[in-house]
């Protein structure tokens, strides 16, 4: 079994938005101006996008621990 590279996507992309939110509430916490709040988001969303869709494709090929079924 492996995954499409459109499921892929969309779990890299809804994971993208939860951890996004969370960096930018941190960053709102922690008393990071607004303007660089969204500039944080969204270099935070494009950049570790790229990187969390490249490993579950690169997952998506690895034999070790699963079951043939």
């Amino acid at each position: 079994m492996t995954e499409t590279k459109f499921r892929s996507f969309v779990k890299a992309f809804s994971w993208r938005i939860i951890a996004s939110v969370t960096t930018a509430a941190i960053a709102f916490w922690y008393g990071v101006p607004q303007h660089a709040i969204g500039a944080v988001f969204m270099t935070d969303i494009i950049i570790k996008f790229a990187f969390y869709y490249s490993h579950e494709r690169a997952w998506s090929n690895v034999k070790w621990g699963r079951n043939s079924k």
